[in-house]
């Protein structure tokens, strides 16, 4: 059969169908040199890259060389025809067309991309040494190799068409990459991809670029720079310091109009700004805008300095800046006296000093006085005076009626105190201890005005739990003292009495600090009780205790 084919190839190459001879060679087993060899003696291109694209798709995946070879030399065909064809001016033809997009489709096919992938750089150099421009520019997109056709579009200053690329590749360091060339030539329309990209984007990485624009150059167009970082902080929310930083140093520099409004949209609280105060403030003051610096300063809680500074912009942006310490009265009043120096003073206005006792509070008459000159019309600040004396009455008479009242007061807690020394209750023989419920007089005891009466040893257990360590401790070594003491001189009723007088004074002693400390107030109805009206009626260590007893 292999050589019915081959005599049936030799007939259609004698008669000069080389088109179909090469189709038919390429099913035989004939020497693969040979068959090439007889078309490049007839010179038939295109029957030789027949012969080969037969070849080519008979090849097993594992015949990578072979693969590599034929896909070369097929390569090599194309770009020689598509050569010729330019060099007879035919580059605009239809048969140039139709050639160009037989060579792409071939580069697209699954085998040949596949084979080239591997070996791009040979490609590469083989497609440029034609000197084929477009189709080596196709042939980096199909590769992938979007860094290549990008530098390839920058360096024949096709800046548009390198930006549409980026737009539609993935990488996006190739983004931070070109950019900074692209805001150069073509900065609004980069401007434009970076926004339909954010979200992809980090900003702070676009800074570099943002930096190579043009001000001067651009200066008749919308500013893309501050456009964009406008974008950032307004749309995207972005609290990045350099970007903010960055954006201020451009308001500063370019547009002053729009520094204010974009310092008092970051507001008062250092916490919360996003750029740096001191960044922020050394670059207001290297360009003359003393009210954002006194902004800062403000932020900064830096008050008197603020308010230095504003004396010398306009009085109002002073007072305004006095009031901002809201919970330091002392120093308000400090600014505002600096205030009322500088009118004084530098102003000479006398009439506006005095309309600060209105505006502040904190300003008296007699604190703005020292600021006036030795000889001054007293018709001035005659009201100002009236009024401030006319305060001092009202003072000291308020200060009258309070002593009064704490001297009434006195007289009744001396009495109500007098009224207690004399006091007394009665105790009946029947009457029982309001912890234990025992009878009272059984043992010794304490009665309240409230007329709640407890055993001794009852109230110092009902107390102790509510007394911190130091008093228990004292508590403690109180009953140790106290019943050492009744042991010794105790051994019989007749020896206590006799001893009574000479001991009585020192025993005395600590009864008296003992119930200074259980005996202050009742415990039912005192401090104590109140203190722990929240705490649970179980405590954590009788609980199992507690739920024992229920079952």
């Amino acid at each position: 059969m292999d050589k019915v084919v081959t005599k049936q190839a030799e007939k259609y190459f004698q008669d000069g169908q080389f088109e179909k001879s090469a189709n038919l060679y390429a099913l035989t087993q004939n020497s693969f040199e040979e068959v090439a060899l007889k078309f490049i003696q007839v010179e038939k291109p295109d029957a030789l890259k027949s012969f080969l694209m037969k070849k080519l798709v008979g090849l097993k995946p594992q015949d990578k060389t072979q693969m590599t070879m034929i896909v070369t030399w097929l390569i090599e065909i194309f770009l020689n025809q598509l050569g010729c064809l330019k060099e007879q001016g035919k580059d605009m033809s239809e048969a140039y067309d139709t050639l160009q997009d037989e060579f792409r489709k071939f580069l697209a096919s699954t085998r040949v991309k596949e084979c080239v992938s591997y070996n791009r750089n040979t490609f590469y150099d083989l497609i440029a040494s034609h000197g084929d421009v477009e189709d080596m520019v196709y042939f980096a997109v199909l590769m992938q190799d979007f860094e290549r056709v990008i530098s390839h579009y920058l360096q024949h200053d096709d800046y548009k068409q390198a930006l549409g690329m980026l737009t539609k590749q993935s990488d996006i360091e190739l983004v931070y990459k070109f950019s900074p060339l692209l805001m150069q030539y073509i900065p609004s329309e980069t401007v434009d991809a970076w926004v339909k990209m954010t979200r992809k984007l980090d900003a702070k990485k676009l800074i570099p670029a943002l930096v190579q624009y043009d001000h001067q150059k651009y200066m008749a167009q919308d500013n893309a720079a501050i456009r964009y970082l406008e974008f950032c902080v307004q749309t995207l929310d972005n609290t990045d310091q350099a970007i903010h930083n960055y954006l201020l140093s451009l308001y500063a520099k370019l547009h002053p109009e729009k520094l204010m409004a974009y310092l008092k949209l970051q507001g008062e609280d250092p916490d919360s700004v996003h750029y740096d105060l001191k960044y922020g403030l050394r670059l207001c003051a290297e360009h003359g805008h003393q009210r954002a610096c006194v902004h800062i300063y403000t932020t900064m809680g830096l008050y008197e300095e603020a308010v230095d500074l504003a004396l010398k912009v306009d009085v109002d942006l002073a007072k305004q800046n006095a009031d901002k310490p809201e919970d330091d009265e002392e120093l308000r009043k400090k600014l505002w006296l600096k205030i009322a120096r500088h009118v004084v003073e530098e102003d000479k206005d006398i009439r506006t000093a005095m309309e600060f006792l209105h505006e502040c509070d904190l300003l008296k008459i007699e604190d703005i006085l020292p600021f006036f000159p030795d000889f001054v019309t007293i018709d001035h600040f005659k009201d100002a005076i009236i009024t401030s004396l006319q305060e001092y009455n009202q003072h000291i008479e308020s200060l009258k009626e309070d002593m009064e009242e704490a001297t009434q007061s006195a007289k009744e807690i001396r009495g109500e105190i007098q009224s207690f020394r004399n006091k007394y209750a009665f105790v009946k023989s029947n009457d029982k201890c309001s912890a234990c419920g025992f009878p009272l007089l059984t043992r010794n005891f304490y009665l309240f005005p409230c007329m709640h009466r407890f055993h001794t040893d009852c109230l110092i257990s009902e107390v102790y739990p509510h007394l911190s360590s130091s008093k228990k401790t004292q508590v403690e070594q109180l009953q140790k003292q106290i019943n050492a003491r009744e042991e010794h001189h105790g051994t019989s009723a007749l020896a206590a009495a006799a001893l009574s007088a000479s001991v009585g004074r020192r025993d005395n002693t600590g009864k008296v600090e003992l119930d200074e400390i259980i005996a202050a107030e009742c415990v039912y109805c005192g401090e104590y009780m109140i203190r722990n009206v929240s705490a649970p009626f179980i405590r954590a260590d009788e609980y199992e205790e507690a739920i024992e007893s229920w079952r």
